[in-house]
């Protein structure tokens, strides 16, 4: 289910936003806490529980199955990292692992029955701007303010408004990517039989996380100022 709801009525349509499980007051004001919320402190604590089994108790060389799906899985990320940003950007391998990780189980959601959270644009959006920030960072860190401030006139000056809109346009194209196509497969599933269904949601949900997370680390490479 979408963030935002088109309820049929007489006028026309209301717009609703996520299903609110709860509400409490904290100083002074009124906090809800929804249903996407709380879904996805379900996903880190399960994320929490999952990293502490694969890495308890480890050895030099490795003797459970356990020990070796854990460094296979860092192997991975760090090798996506490498071929994607650069050696000098292993620094990111931890938050690469951590959002691919955070996005495929968000993704994965729907199978036990649950929203997934990914079909709420406030979800994708924050960790769009996310990216968007670290992007800026590295553009900053790269170039210093002179160097941050000339990107956006490149190759001429008269590119600036241009440079603007595309830079705030990545987020954006980023967050309705992944928003857009988890409330498709949803609305989706309904017209198709539930083996076929079942195959889609994994597909999707594992290419759509994967597709992010490249993104993310392209525009964050990709903003380094020469």
């Amino acid at each position: 289910m979408p963030a935002a709801l088109l309820l049929a009525s007489e006028g026309g349509f209301t717009v609703t936003g996520p299903h609110v499980i709860t509400s409490f007051e904290l100083f002074g004001m009124t906090w809800n806490l929804t249903e996407t919320v709380f879904i996805q402190w379900i996903v880190m604590l399960v994320l929490l529980v999952v990293m502490l089994i694969l890495t308890h108790k480890m050895e030099v060389i490795p003797k459970t199955k356990r020990q070796a799906a854990a460094e296979w899985l860092v192997t991975f990320i760090r090798n996506m990292v490498d071929t994607t940003m650069g050696p000098k950007y292993k620094g990111y391998t931890t938050y690469i692992g951590a959002l691919l990780c955070f996005l495929l189980l968000n993704n994965l959601m729907s199978l036990f029955g649950l929203k997934n959270p990914t079909s709420d644009i406030s979800v994708t959006g924050a960790i769009a701007l996310i990216t968007f920030a670290l992007t800026q960072i590295n553009r900053a860190r790269t170039g210093k303010l002179k160097g941050f401030l000339h990107a956006f006139i490149e190759p001429m000056p008269f590119m600036l408004p241009f440079n603007i809109i595309g830079e705030i346009a990545n987020p954006l194209s980023q967050a309705l990517r992944i928003f857009g196509n988890m409330v498709a497969l949803g609305n989706f599933a309904i017209l198709i039989p539930a083996i076929t269904s079942l195959y889609f949601d994994i597909f999707s949900a594992v290419i759509q996380a994967y597709i992010f997370t490249t993104l993310t680390m392209a525009y964050i490479s990709g903003a380094e100022c020469e």
